[in-house]
């Protein structure tokens, strides 16, 4: 992915850690830090996908790193930042982008484990990453942290309390990281996308549409109905975020929470 950001290789210098690196919208973001300049950690769970994901875009590279890392674990966290710092000597950017969806079921159907994995991934995760990282961003006066919610961290979310809760509870995490951590001059800001075109969207509408007893297709017209523009976001449009929030033409810009949906949900009558 090109951008007039990247052309300027203002990042180059820079290191990123991106969390859930493994997936599509993760491999995209720290892909298009790569691409911009910047040393990037890839953090997943998963060893293959990392290990896929990097062979795809980043083989050879050296400023990729490839970190197996549980962000639900304290242990792991420290682990991964210090391997990060062991590497690049420094850390300029976080994103926290590693999420589980949960199941799709209604509260009353919940089970306590099921509702404890989203929000110790969602929410906890993003908090143990944060707070690592702060440490050596505010030492430094410097820093960026990017926080991944989603749009329905707006508003209600029927038969995914769990996740709507975590990705609500992030945003409110995001105002106040940026408040604690602003005298230090470290921005922190939320991207809220929308429904994101890729196989994670797909698998959910799936759910939904068994969960609801109707077809795919119909489910399909309904979930998208609300966007104004009438489509899905793409990892790009994400990635064009990540970058501006990261850039020097961000430098004043903390304690926000941008969407990018396609305008999803502008209109609750619709």
């Amino acid at each position: 992915m090109r951008s007039a950001i990247s052309a300027a290789d203002e990042f180059r210098g820079k290191v990123a850690i991106v969390t859930g690196a493994g997936g599509e919208l993760g491999s995209a973001i720290a892909s298009s830090l790569i691409e911009a300049g910047a040393s990037v950690a890839w953090v997943g769970r998963r060893r293959t996908a990392l290990v896929r994901q990097l062979s795809r875009v980043a083989s050879g590279r050296k400023q990729s790193l490839a970190i197996r890392a549980d962000v639900r674990s304290e242990a792991a966290v420290r682990g991964a930042v210090r391997a990060t710092l062991d590497r690049f000597g420094k850390i300029d950017v976080l994103v926290n982008n590693a999420g589980a969806r949960g199941p799709t079921q209604p509260v009353t159907r919940l089970s306590r484990r099921a509702w404890q994995e989203v929000i110790d991934t969602n929410l906890t995760g993003p908090f143990l990453f944060s707070r690592e990282c702060l440490k050596h961003m505010e030492r430094r006066r410097e820093g960026c942290i990017i926080n991944i919610s989603s749009v329905v961290g707006h508003w209600a979310y029927p038969l995914r309390a769990s996740y709507a809760a975590s990705k609500s509870g992030l945003i409110s995490l995001t105002l106040t990281l940026a408040e604690e951590a602003g005298a230090a001059n470290v921005r922190v800001n939320a991207i809220c996308p929308g429904p994101v075109a890729g196989k994670a969207i797909e698998n959910v509408l799936e759910a939904r549409a068994r969960a609801l007893g109707i077809s795919i297709e119909k489910m399909r017209r309904d979930f998208m109905r609300p966007a104004a523009l009438g489509r899905m976001a793409t990892p790009e449009d994400i990635c064009r975020v990540v970058l501006f929030l990261c850039s020097t033409a961000a430098s004043n810009v903390t304690g926000q929470v941008i969407d990018v949906s396609a305008g999803y949900g502008l209109w609750p009558g619709k």
